[in-house]
């Protein structure tokens, strides 16, 4: 069964989040670091308002779809995974929240 995990980052007031970086450098890292390891997709979502009108509770959202939950866990023992952690500075001054998921 396909797994799910969501990388979430608060919109707070003070917020900086590079996204041309993110794109061109962190997502790519995150690609050729955990593809091999069952990483199948991946999608970003920016947020611009919340449904009220009202600012967003998270600014961007990223969507990683796995093989499957062990998949997620071997990536994780990677002593390459060290790398996509270590980079998350060089865009954002917030820390992620992250949820790991299946389908119900």
């Amino acid at each position: 069964m396909t797994h799910t995990v969501l990388v979430m980052y608060p919109n707070e007031v003070d917020v900086h989040f590079d996204e041309t970086y993110y794109m061109k450098t962190h997502v790519p890292l995150i690609e050729n670091i955990w593809k091999s390891h069952g990483l199948i997709s991946w999608h970003v979502t920016k947020f611009t308002t919340a449904l009220d009108g009202s600012r967003p509770q998270y600014l961007v959202i990223t969507t990683l779809q796995w093989e499957s939950e062990e998949s997620v866990k071997a990536a994780l023992q990677n002593p390459a995974s060290a790398g996509v952690f270590a980079d998350v500075p060089n865009f954002t001054n917030v820390k992620p929240i992250t949820l790991a998921g299946s389908e119900l």
